[in-house]
């Protein structure tokens, strides 16, 4: 068994699912971590000094993000900044500007995931997870300007959420078409061979959702079709962005504002509650960070075409039964802690 792991190490597909093990474990053990960190803290009132730290000050807006933005990104941007003094020794660069240097680079990377070629789409993937950790600095860079350093909340009312929210949102979009203009170039045996193998999510026909079975394609999907499977996934980014930022809002207004004391104790006792939890951790892996950073693996993978049938309807199920779970799971705490 050793033998054959140690060999394996020296194929791609070894060192990838070595690495994938070994990021998997790392996150659990996190999560561990933050769940009985929470158990033993509030959010409210929360001060923390000196080096950065995941699991202290706590927020909605920390529990609710994806395990990679939360325990890989956001570290290490912390750390650059607390090791280099970036944000002080390069006071002159504003957030806004690291912004629109990350949707250069999501443009960047958009022409790497077009191309033909896994390795040169593997350096588009990597490009747009640099892309990622600079959206994560721009955060850093604000809250040391502002003097609130390690704070994770959403500043609504800035000029600068709507800067990052922007290019936030036009990075994926130009991400998200560098796949599609990739799918385009695709020839007609990259589709057939999923046929070939038995799959039922290629009809065969131009009249079941819109194949084109002519000779000259030979059973490629019309661009409407690619364009429609694409669509699919980018409205469920959008909507799980949006639905995201305001379940965020929400629950911080049942866990980060003071109550009576009587009100308190019920505030707190929801909060450690196992429901609370599931809740929160079920939004960890679908808010749209979460979504893109999936598409970033089956990029990587290879599996651009089998995710994108695979999660073409039934994304959308999923976010509309975890919406359902919160509003259900809001009201009951809202009834709970009585207000």
């Amino acid at each position: 068994m050793f033998s054959y792991m140690f060999q394996s190490m020296h194929t791609d597909r070894g060192c990838y699912l070595i690495l994938g093990l070994l990021l998997f474990l790392y996150i659990i053990i996190m999560d561990i971590i933050l769940y009985c960190s929470l158990q033993n803290s509030t959010l409210m009132d929360q001060k923390h000094e000196g080096t950065y730290s995941p699991f202290q000050p706590l927020s909605t807006k920390l529990l609710m993000s994806d395990p990679i933005q939360h325990y890989v990104i956001n570290p290490t941007s912390e750390i650059f900044d607390e090791i280099t003094k970036f944000s002080k020794i390069f006071y002159f660069i504003s957030p806004n500007m690291i912004s629109f240097t990350h949707l250069f680079l999501a443009l960047l990377a958009a022409k790497f995931v077009s191309s033909d070629s896994l390795k040169t789409r593997r350096i588009g993937v990597l490009l747009y997870e640099l892309r990622t950790w600079l959206d994560s600095l721009d955060g850093v860079v604000f809250r040391s300007h502002r003097n609130q350093q390690h704070e994770y909340k959403s500043h609504h009312d800035s000029w600068g959420f709507l800067i990052d929210a922007g290019c936030d949102i036009s990075g994926g979009v130009i991400f998200s078409l560098g796949v599609l203009f990739y799918l385009f170039k695709m020839p007609p045996s990259f589709f057939n061979k999923y046929k070939e193998e038995g799959s039922a999510t290629l009809p065969l026909t131009k009249s079941e959702n819109g194949y084109n079975t002519s000779e000259k394609t030979n059973g490629k999907p019309s661009k409407k079709m690619l364009f429609f499977k694409c669509f699919c996934f980018g409205m469920q980014v959008f909507f799980s962005s949006g639905s995201w930022d305001k379940r965020v809002e929400q629950y911080g207004d049942l866990y980060a504002t003071k109550f009576t004391a009587q009100k308190t104790v019920r505030q707190t006792a929801s909060l450690h509650s196992l429901s609370t939890w599931i809740v929160l951790y079920m939004w960890r892996y679908v808010d749209g960070q979460a979504l893109l950073q999936m598409y970033c693996l089956v990029i990587f993978m290879d599996k651009v075409w089998e995710f994108l049938n695979f999660v073409q309807y039934i994304g959308f199920a999923v976010l509309l039964f975890i919406n359902v779970t919160s509003e259900v799971h809001l009201r009951y705490v809202r009834d709970a802690i009585g207000i």
